[in-house]
């Protein structure tokens, strides 16, 4: 009887149990991986500093617009329409042939036939009068409300640029007055609280933290 046979019939043989091969070491030339970043702690911006006299809107979170800069903005509005209206009624007085030259001041200082060049441009110019009055003083009354500064040197040019309305008619007149009242309007105190108060939300001056000064080197003594 040999060693591995026992009474009965051979010993059964036991399974080895395999084990999984070691990984390889990588090699000495691949660089470590760097773990990532970890992500920014998320802050709010300081809020700026309030001007005195101008608190803000609870509804919208901005400065608080005073009556009389809604009133320099509703001026420029209201000079804008009647320049309008007093265009289209140099339109129509111009309609007639020979009314040409009572439709506005600016027609009546030349002699023109009906259907000529000059006529044509006579048109183009006061259109071009109107728009060179309108435009600017409806940039200045938007932006006045929105809280630019720059719209107090806007209402002076709008103010001489309104005299231009003498050379239409006589429904054109009142933009005059009411671009003078506007532009004086944001030359008052509370539109320049009110610009100042804007030019600081705007353009936050920037504050720089305190130096840090007693930095601790090694562990600290809690965990010692």
């Amino acid at each position: 009887m040999t060693a591995d046979q026992t009474i009965g019939g051979p010993a059964p043989r036991h399974a080895v149990e395999e084990q999984p091969p070691a990984p390889l070491p990588a090699p000495a030339d691949e660089p470590t991986p760097i773990p990532p970043a970890p992500a920014p702690i998320a802050t709010l911006d300081a809020p700026p500093d309030a001007v005195i006299g101008v608190p803000d809107d609870p509804r919208t979170g901005e400065p608080r617009v005073p009556w009389l800069v809604v009133a320099a903005a509703v001026l420029c509005y209201l000079a804008v329409a009647n320049l309008a209206g007093a265009l289209l009624t140099v339109y129509w007085n111009a309609v007639p042939k020979e009314n040409f030259a009572n439709a506005s001041w600016l027609m009546g200082q030349f002699v023109t036939e009906p259907g000529s060049l000059g006529r044509v441009l006579l048109a183009v110019a006061v259109t071009v009068i109107t728009l060179l009055i309108a435009v600017p003083v409806a940039i200045t009354g938007y932006y006045g409300w929105a809280g630019y500064r720059w719209t107090r040197v806007g209402g002076l040019i709008c103010a001489a640029l309104s005299f231009g309305a003498l050379t239409l008619n006589v429904w054109a007149r009142p933009a005059i007055p009411l671009t003078l009242l506007a532009a004086g309007l944001l030359w008052t105190r509370p539109a320049g609280r009110y610009f100042l108060a804007w030019q600081a939300r705007r353009h936050p001056v920037q504050t720089f933290a305190p130096p840090t000064t007693n930095v601790y080197y090694g562990p600290l003594p809690r965990y010692r």
